[in-house]
């Protein structure tokens, strides 16, 4: 289920207004690219809701999608550990136990 336009366009908007407030001034670059109309439409009344520019919204959307990209690798790598972690733990437990049974209180 694809959420709707509004839903959708205040989400970009609120992207946009986040991406503008937080970025340092840096180097930009002309492109041309091609969007769907309806998409179209969506970025430039998040644009407007906004107060950015088209470009700021379509920025800050790569940006989030790109960051939302890096966590999803990191929190991967950190499960694979986890794993990793379980398996020594539990390798250990035999051994853990049977130096807690021979401890002199």
């Amino acid at each position: 289920m694809r959420p709707k336009p509004a839903r959708r366009r205040h989400a970009l908007a609120e992207t946009a207004t986040a991406y503008g407030s937080a970025t340092a001034p840096r180097g930009h670059v002309k492109l041309s690219i091609s969007l769907p109309t309806d998409l179209l439409d969506q970025v430039r009344a998040a644009a407007a809701d906004s107060g950015q520019s088209v470009s700021s919204v379509i920025a800050a959307a790569l940006d989030q999608l790109v960051s939302a990209a890096d966590q999803d690798q990191l929190d991967a790598a950190i499960a694979v550990q986890n794993e990793e972690n379980l398996r020594w733990a539990d390798a250990f437990v035999p051994l853990t136990s049977k130096l807690w049974a021979d401890v002199e209180w």
